[in-house]
Formats: structure tokens, sequence, C-alpha cells
């Protein structure tokens, strides 16, 4: 039995774990062995499970301030993140526990933490009670994913979410083409959706009958709960499926940096400069396939070429006419004001804050895998820690299932009748966001005499159009400069005619009606099969029958594998394009045929590695393999990848420790979240200027504490609870000299937008950016395959450049902190808020920063 609520992982790896085994003890050995596999588990999601808070909660908790004072299991699983602790994940002993029973084929029971655990005999009362237990916890969230993926959002938030309800009809597919996704589901999807919504439905009906049960945001907004049904399903699982595991379609992005650069430089300087900013295979970048052990591509275009075609396809992108970047399918449309509005209002930022729980800017997770002959009880490790940010609630939540087959325990995000992350009695797995380029821009020839007629493999074509209504409700429009909250029924529309082309939807046309751009994404109307691959990972029992569920999955989600046989693995999957050889995935595609795709790689061509020889793979959206393609930009999600990344943390913990414990694996969660990633690379470097002969005496005295620096970016005896808590000497001032040395290094030279873009961590604050990787580069050339294409030294040396760069850090942190007394130099730790999705409902405090999963689940079999 387990001994006690939570495990904490000290500094050392001392773990207090006392979890229950059943079944004996496998041999390690890659085969099929025992069916129950006696194993290790700890999991945490921070700050709960719960995302309910009632109206009584909501006065509760205003009262106090406190923030499990809202609501039950809102708040349990915050301090004990924070402090480093997990709770015990093995499948959970029911036997004391009481069931609810909401139809008599279904148990669903709760644990210490408000976790459902289910129970029943077919798929669809599985599914009955997933949904059930799943809509108690976070019916609103619910909801908001639903108008999210509908495109209906505005009527229930107002007029201000008008525009992306259109980006979202113009984006995903009409109510007849989900129905035919849904009619051609094999039975046991199909009842899984429908058991879904048939329990989430059952939830609303009470929530009906009972004002006690209504989330407290729906009186907020004056609104009653809507029953939910299975094309609302489909279209969260495509949503989702986009948000988390499709990458590109922003091409504009740089083609608007080539603008600037050009306009600023000329042309010879600006293509010098964005092809050293915007690289695109470093074959000396951290990469998840061991060097050595494959090497894989999904760059067509041979090296030889590949210079030819960029200023090709740059002449062509900067050839095209003005307003292909913006468009009614990019959220560029008008609101509407029909009281009159202005356009910030539209309830409370609750789409704004909707969008980005589920798409957050440099969102990430991480992920690692250790072989027996690499851990110390000869059987397979495997953490994963999805980061998905912070809130109240977050967008995963943790449930349990037995039956119908189904026997498995992790997370899953709001609509979706699987567990996505997670593990069985014998297997155990791990994703992350893969960040490979699956969406292209094509830009159509218009006729002159029809715009919605276009050119294609010479032949003048019909867009397929169709009329969208987006309805939406009134609002109070602006008082005192917040935003108005909505009103009445959703009694306003606009119609939208929505197009498409053989290449996808049609996002923007140019304002000379020449041209218009179309999207195209790799899972078009594919998304839904990745649903058949993940309800496999949910039952099979060995390492062969997983494998074949990777191969029927479509989004790109890096996988990590480990099982009781003592196999790991790592898949990066999905859809790839097979681009034409002519093409340069940073910019717009002529859509007159020629760059058309030429189908999709093969399973075997993606990258991939199964029980490698090191005994160990890591992952952290970083470049899968050497040979793959990555440097896209535009997006912070989709970054040039260098020597130095944040999964270089995992990788070299990993290969430190010859016999990795379970203790060591919590040990190395705690160490990567708090760890620098920076300071593998640069804190050397600046050892080295330091020892130089003719160092200024100041600059010594600023670097030493650098020197003598733990590497950590968070104190471990920091107060978490104290917003002002500061970091140590060292740590602030590597973190100055560090975007000292950006600046040094590039400001002059970038606009501003690419710099910052350039620049840019997301909710990484400590991260190594693709500017210091590219500064690494040019200060220690053998750290990188490229030799970089702009020389940003110009006369200088690279000593002189690290000296300017102390110079100014120097007189930034003088300014800061009112002198030259290093001592004092101690930032405050920079902290992540936890806020409710209307910011009114529930709480809303900050917690300190750590680089870590928002839900973290290990396992340890034995």
């Amino acid at each position: 039995m387990i001994s006690s609520k939570f495990c904490a992982s000290g500094v050392a790896g001392a773990l207090c774990l006392f979890l229950s085994a059943c079944g004996s003890s496998s041999s390690g050995e890659r085969q099929a062995s025992t069916p129950v596999a006696p194993r290790q588990v700890v999991n945490l999601l921070a700050p709960g499970q719960s995302g309910f808070v009632s109206t009584d909660g909501q006065l509760q908790g205003s009262a106090t301030g406190e923030p499990g004072d809202y609501g039950e299991h809102l708040d349990d699983q915050r301090i004990p993140y924070w402090s480093f602790e997990f709770k015990p994940g093995e499948f959970a002993d029911v036997s004391e526990l009481v069931a609810e029973q909401p139809i008599e084929t279904v148990q669903i029971y709760r644990d210490d933490f408000g976790v459902p655990i289910i129970y029943a005999e077919t798929a669809y009362d599985l599914a009955f009670g997933m949904g059930y237990a799943l809509t108690a916890d976070r019916l609103f969230l619910q909801d908001g994913a639903r108008r999210l993926a509908r495109g209906t959002l505005a009527e229930l938030t107002g007029p201000g979410d008008v525009p992306a309800d259109i980006e979202a009809r113009v984006l995903t597919y009409s109510e007849a083409e989900y129905q035919a996704m849904y009619d051609a589901l094999p039975q046991q999807p199909r009842d899984m959706i429908d058991g879904y919504v048939a329990g989430a439905n059952a939830w609303v009906e009470r929530v009906q009958s009972d004002p006690s049960l209504l989330p407290a945001e729906y009186a907020l907004l004056t609104v009653s709960p809507e029953p939910f049904t299975a094309i609302d399903v489909l279209a969260a699982g495509v949503f989702i499926t986009r948000a988390v595991a499709s990458n590109g379609g922003n091409e504009f992005d740089n083609v608007a940096v080539l603008q600037a650069l050009e306009s600023e430089h000329g042309r010879e300087i600006a293509r010098a400069i964005f092809q050293t900013v915007h690289w695109v295979d470093d074959a000396q970048a951290a990469v998840t396939v061991p060097v050595g052990e494959g090497r894989f591509s999904n760059i067509t275009t041979p090296p030889d070429q590949r210079d030819a075609v960029f200023n090709a396809m740059a002449d062509y992108a900067l050839s095209l006419p003005p307003g292909l970047d913006r468009g009614m399918g990019t959220g560029d449309a008008e609101v509407p004001s029909p009281l009159p509005l202005k356009r910030a209002a539209g309830g409370l930022e609750l789409g704004t804050r909707l969008r980005r729980m589920f798409n957050p800017a440099g969102g990430a997770s991480y992920m690692a895998v250790v072989a027996p002959e690499r851990s110390t009880t000869g059987n397979a490790l495997l953490i994963n820690g999805p980061q998905l940010g912070y809130g109240y609630p977050t967008q995963l939540m943790e449930l349990e299932v037995h039956g119908a087959g189904f026997d498995a325990r992790g997370s899953t995000a709001p609509l979706l009748p699987v567990i996505g992350i997670g593990y069985g009695e014998r297997t155990a797995w791990g994703v992350t966001t893969g960040n490979s380029k699956t969406i292209d821009s094509f830009i159509e020839t218009l006729d002159a005499d029809n715009p919605n007629r276009y050119l294609h493999d010479g032949q003048v074509k019909d867009m397929d159009c169709r009329d969208e209504t987006v309805n939406y409700r009134g609002s109070t429009g602006m008082v005192d400069g917040v935003p108005g909250v909505p009103i009445g029924p959703a009694s306003f529309s606009t119609t939208v005619e929505v197009c498409r082309t053989v290449h996808g939807p049609v996002v923007a046309r140019s304002d000379d009606g020449t041209h218009a751009r179309s999207v195209q994404y790799a899972m078009w109307m594919r998304e839904v099969e990745t649903i058949f691959g993940v309800l496999d990972w949910m039952r099979v029992d060995d390492f062969e029958s997983f494998e074949a569920a990777m191969r029927r999955v479509t989004w790109n989600e890096n996988t990590m594998y480990a099982d009781a046989d003592g196999n790991i693995a790592y898949w990066h999957p999905g859809l790839h394009p097979r681009r034409a050889a002519g093409g340069d995935q940073r910019f717009p595609l002529p859509g007159e045929g020629e760059f058309d795709h030429l189908g999709t790689l093969a399973f075997e061509a993606l990258p991939q590695s199964v029980n490698p020889e090191q005994g160990y793979l890591a992952n952290w959206n970083n470049k899968p393999a050497v040979g793959w393609g990555e440097g896209v930009g535009g997006q912070a999600g989709s970054t040039p990848a260098g020597a130095d990344q944040r999964v270089t943390n995992w990788l070299e913990a990993l290969a430190s420790d010859p016999q990795v414990s379970f203790e060591d694996l919590l040990a190395m969660d705690r160490l990567i979240g708090i760890k620098d990633p920076r300071a593998r690379a640069f804190v050397p470097v600046l050892a080295d200027y330091v020892s130089g002969s003719s160092v200024p005496e100041r600059h010594a005295t600023l670097l030493e504490p650098v020197l003598a620096w733990d590497q950590n970016h968070f104190r471990p005896d920091m107060d978490i609870t104290d917003e002002s808590a500061t970091d140590t000497v060292g740590a602030t001032v590597f973190d100055v000299f560090v975007r000292s040395l950006r600046t040094e290094l590039f400001a002059d030279w970038l606009p501003d937008a690419l710099f910052q873009q350039m620049s840019r961590l997301g909710n990484h604050e400590y991260d190594v950016a693709p500017l210091d990787n590219l500064a690494l580069r040019i200060l220690v050339p053998e750290s990188s395959a490229i030799t970089p294409v702009f020389d940003f030294l110009g006369e200088r040396s690279p000593s002189e450049v690290i000296a300017a760069a102390v110079d100014r850090a120097d007189a930034q942190l003088q300014a800061q902190f009112g002198g030259e007394d290093v001592a004092t130099y101690t930032r405050v730790h920079h902290r992540d808020d936890l806020c409710s999705l209307t910011g009114v409902i529930g709480p809303c405090i900050t917690m300190p920063h750590q680089d870590r999963g928002s839900w973290i689940h290990a396992v340890a079999f034995e």
C-alpha cells in the first residue's frame, strides 16, 4: 500500500516512496514475459485536477485570498510541485473507495487528489465515465475548447472574438465534412466518442438541475452550458492536434524580415544576414537520435543547390503583391460593432486566454528514457514533462481507466476520449511537440475576371467555396479602459465566404486581387486517424504492438516509449510533406503546380531510434536527428537548432551517470528545471576571457561570481511564496551578460522585429535563444558545422566583442542596482502567472519560474 501522500525528490535524489507492486518481477529480457509488471510510478499535475469554481467557492476564495478556498482539488498539487515533490501514480487501490455510478454499468472512484478512476465493461461505458468525470472537473474549459474548435466562441464572449471564429471556420472543416468523418469511424472509436458525449451531457443535465454545480464563469457571462455533440469532439481533436502537433504556414514573417533587411542593407548583405540567422541544418546541433545511429532528412533540395534555390525563392517572395500576409484566415477580420464597440471589447479577454492556453508562446515538453543496461535495476525508466503553461485550470487532466481491453493512467486534453500521455501495465510513453514544418503556404494566381478561380496545372479551376455565418453576442463596450462583458443572446451575426483550392484553405488575398494564399496541412482530412494509434497505446503490452500503433498516428508529436521487457524507443512521427526540390521551406511556394507536394515521407524515413547503443534518449522539442531541417524561422516553436539547446541539460545529465536509478531520474528532473542551459557553453567562454593577460580588473571582479556559480538560475533555498525573492549574483550577472552579447553582436544589423524574434524564449525565461547559438558559432567556430555567411564580428576579435559585452552588462547592472558593488547584483527571480481563464473567476497568483513540465510522470519498471 502507498504509505505517504507525497514522495519528495531531494537534491541528492533521495525519494520518499513506498508503492504497491503486483505480479512477479520482469527479467528485463527483451521479449514478452509476465502479463503484469511491477514498477514504481509517480506523477504530479500542477496546480490541481479540478477547474471547477462554484459561485460559493468564488465568494469564499475572494474573501480569504487562498487559492485552495476557491474549490476542492483546484490547488492541492501546487506547493508540492514547486517543492519538487511527487504523488504516487500507480494504478489506484479502490477497495476502500466508494464509487459514484452515473449509470449502472459505470463506476467512478476518486483518489485523494480528485483523480477519477473509471471501471466499465464496454468501450462506450468506459468513455461515458471519462466524459462524465472530466466534465465535472472542467466543464467550462471543455466548453471553451469546443467553441475554439468550432468557431463559436463569440456566441459566448461577444464581438471581440468574431475574427478568431472566422479564422477557425476558414481553417477547419464544414459540418458535413465532420459528419462524414464520424460516419467513417470504426466501431470502437465511434463508441468512445458517443460514450464520452453521453457522459459529458449527463453531467450537463445535473448542472442544469442543480445551481450549486454551475461553474461561476457561466453566472458571470449570464449563459448556461449547452450539450456536447460528437462533432464537437472531432473538432476539438482537430483543433488540439493542429495547435500542438503541427507547425508552419507563417512564411510571410520571413518575407517581412527579408524586405526590412534589403531595405536597410541592400540585397547582398541582407541575404547573407538572413541565411546566417535563419540557418536550415547544423550537423552539430543537439539531436535525439544518437549521432551515427541514423541520418534522416526532410530537405529535398540537394546541398549544392540550396543557395541558388534560396535566392530564386527569395526573389519570388519579394515580387508578390502586398496583402497576402493578412486575411480572414489569419485572424485579420473586422470586429463588428453592433452597439457600437471598440476592438478590445469582447468578454474579459477570455478568448485570448483560451487561445494562449492551447497554443502557448514557446510552449514545450521534455522526456527521457533509460535502457536496462544504464539503470540500477536492470530495467527501463521513462519520464515525461509536457509544458503547457500554468493556470486555474491547466489544459491537461489526469485519469485512470479499466475495461474493454484498456488499462491505463495518465493525462488527456479537453474533449479527447483518450489517455494521450501515460502508462499501461507493461508500457509507458511520453510525447513532446515535434515542431517540424508540416504546413506550407501556396500562392495562387487568380483569374482576372473571377476572384474565385485560379490557375493550376495549366487549367483555370474553381475554388470550393461556401458561406459561414458567425453568430455573436452584444457587449457593454469599454468602461474606464476595461473590456466590457457580453450581454444578451447571440442575436447578431456576420456571414463570410470561405474558399479552398487544391492546396487547402484560402487564408488571404492580395490587395490588388491578383493572388491568393492557401495553406496546405500535411494532416488535411486525416487528423482524426491519430485517435486510432493513441487508443492502441492504451491497451498494448509489447513493443511490436506499440510500434504498429505509431504507424497510425498522423500528428507530429515526438513519442518515447519504455516497457517491462526493457525496450526503449523514440519516434518523430506523423505525415511530413515530400516537397519539390526547387522550394525553400522558409518562403511561400508558387501554386501553379510545379511546386506541389510529392506525397508524404514513409514511416521508415522519419527520425527514430530503438534500443540505442548509448542506452538513453532525451528530447526537449529539439532537432530530432542529423540531417533533419528545422530552421524555418517565424515562430518561437520553429527556430534554428544549434549545439546548445534546452535538451543539453538532459543529455549531459544522462551521459554523466552510468547507472541511473529512479531517484536519479527524479533528481535530473529537478536539475534540468533549475539549471541555466546557456551556462554549459558560455561560462567556459568567459573563463577563457578572464584568463587572458589583458583583462581589465573590473571585468575580472564582475565575472568572478559567474565562474564560481553553480549554474542554476533558481536558488534552492528560495522562499517560493516571496514575490521579491532573489537569485544569486552569478546567475544575475551571467543573464545580463548573455543578453548584452546578443545586443553587442546583432542589434545594429537586425531589424528590431527579427532581433526580438530570434531572442525569444517563450515560457522558458532562461533558455538558449537562437541568437545565443549564433553567438557561440561566431565566438567558438568549432561548436558548429556551419560557417556564418555574414561576418558579424567585422574588424573586431572575439575577445574584443566579449569585452564590449561585459562593459555593456556592467553599465546595465550598475544602473539597475545603483553602484559598483557586485555583491548587490541579485535579480528578482522571474515568476510565472497562475491565473484563471477569465481573470475574474478563480485565483490569480504568481510562482517562481522552473522550466519543468506542468504535468510530470515517471515510471521505473522492476
